[in-house]
């Protein structure tokens, strides 16, 4: 008997100390990503406050800055689970190497990115939503074109802040995030409304505000990550191109990336369903969306720290601990967001009264986010293992669940219901709610094969 209450009490002890770990890990990422949110809250309901127009214009503006920071996100991606295979590997000058050259190819790419949408920003927007009022797109555009200025810095952000999760450190993105935040909600203040001796330069006085602040994080960033004493990447450090390096960050990135391009261009096409639903049924689900990124918080704080401990873990080769990091922060996840969700369900009319004082946009935005709050669990448990299946390197597999999911169910079942039903936007939103429930069980089957403990990277 006692070798049996011994066994127990160390699973118990174990499950704790994975359970410590992960909150760890999590909670700055999470307080990271409430900030994030809330900016995004502020944002939203200061812009709101010019009308309808305005919040359709930053909604589609923001979804061509979706799509160019797919780019990102697979560099961000790589190097995040490089880093920390490295560093549970004790092997510190690799994971600088990692820094240094997705630094370097990021710098290019943010480059080509920013004089693309300089040039040619309002005219993507008309030719994607040339159903869109006259006035969403001139303002639309306008965000973009200034928003598009501070892109490198942004990069430089993005970049820096994923090599520090991969080795381990989330309080340091979440210090940056907020000294970015608090700058961009005073800056929209003033610039939004002209405060003072300050002209009102309402969406334009948003995207100086965020480029401003954008900027501003960049150069911080940059500034600690020369400083850090774990990664030591240094100013005077040797910035040439490795090649073998920078396959390797690819072989990660890239399908990461075209992940994130399925999945950008797939909520392109979903908005633009959306869009020609009218200028109030957009606004409507800018504002749902809105409301229900508070949940995402916890989900990709969660996330972190799946993606970090997982690679950490295998890394040092215990690859067991590297599952079981996976599935506590997934539950964890889980029992956070369900308690979110039943507030989404309960109480939705306060929350979206936050974004909007537009009778219409109330109603729709309503039922739309009481629609998804049922959907919590499997969103977080699609955010938290992916997450784990990121770390591991085995982006493949994402890619696929992400291409079944948002092409063939969520765009297929919304265009079905929204418009060849005429069910408008609570069928667009039915079509998200069924492709989370999909999602989630492919990707819970994936993560329970084990397949991704052989990836090499």
């Amino acid at each position: 008997m006692e070798p049996q209450m011994n066994t127990s009490l160390a699973l118990e002890n174990s499950s704790t100390a994975m359970r410590q770990k992960v909150l760890r890990l999590a909670g700055p990422a999470i307080v990271e990503n409430l900030l994030h949110s809330m900016v995004g809250i502020i944002d939203t309901a200061m812009v709101g406050r010019l009308g309808a127009y305005a919040l359709a214009a930053v909604g589609l503006a923001n979804q061509i800055f979706n799509i160019s920071l797919t780019v990102f996100a697979a560099l961000a991606t790589g190097s995040t689970a490089l880093v920390a295979r490295f560093i549970g590997a004790h092997d510190e000058e690799e994971a600088a190497e990692v820094t240094r050259q997705s630094l370097v190819m990021g710098l290019v790419l943010a480059g080509t990115i920013l004089a693309v949408l300089v040039a040619l920003g309002p005219a993507i927007l008309r030719l994607l939503f040339r159903r869109s009022e006259e006035a969403v797109i001139y303002h639309g555009g306008q965000y973009v074109r200034i928003v598009a200025s501070a892109l490198i810095f942004n990069f430089i952000l993005i970049i820096i802040n994923a090599v520090l999760r991969g080795a381990g450190d989330t309080q340091t993105p979440m210090r940056i995030t907020a000294l970015v935040n608090v700058t961009n909600i005073i800056l929209n203040a003033l610039l939004i409304y002209g405060l003072g001796p300050l002209p009102r330069l309402g969406v334009a006085g948003a995207a100086i505000a965020t480029a401003i602040s954008q900027s501003l994080g960049g150069v911080l960033a940059l500034c600690i990550l020369f400083r850090n004493e774990l990664l030591r990447v240094r100013i005077t450090d040797s910035f040439r191109p490795n090649m073998t390096m920078i396959k390797r960050i690819m072989n990660i990135g890239v399908p990461a990336g075209f992940e994130q391009g399925i999945m950008r261009v797939a909520q392109l096409v979903y908005t633009m369903v959306v869009s020609s639903l009218g200028t109030v049924a957009y606004a409507a689900h800018q504002v749902a969306l809105n409301a229900e990124s508070l949940s995402f918080m916890p989900g990709a704080g969660f996330a972190v720290a799946a993606t970090t401990l997982v690679g950490q873990s295998l890394g040092a080769d215990r690859p067991d601990e590297a599952e079981r990091s996976g599935y506590t922060s997934r539950s964890l996840a889980v029992i956070v967001m369900s308690i979110m969700g039943v507030v989404f369900f309960f109480f939705p009319s306060p929350i979206v009264k936050v974004f909007s004082d537009d009778p219409g946009v109330i109603d729709l935005a309503t039922g739309c986010l009481r629609l998804v709050a049922i959907s919590q669990p499997a969103l977080a448990t699609i955010m938290v293992l992916a997450g784990g299946l990121r770390g591991a390197g085995d982006t493949r597999a994402i890619v696929k669940i992400t291409l079944l999911g948002f092409i063939v169910v969520r765009l297929g079942t919304s265009y079905l219901l929204a418009i060849a039903l005429n069910m408008g936007l609570i069928g667009a939103w039915i079509g998200m709610v069924v492709d989370l429930f999909f999602r989630a069980f492919l990707v819970n089957r994936h993560f329970k094969s084990g397949q991704w403990k052989l990836i090499r990277v």
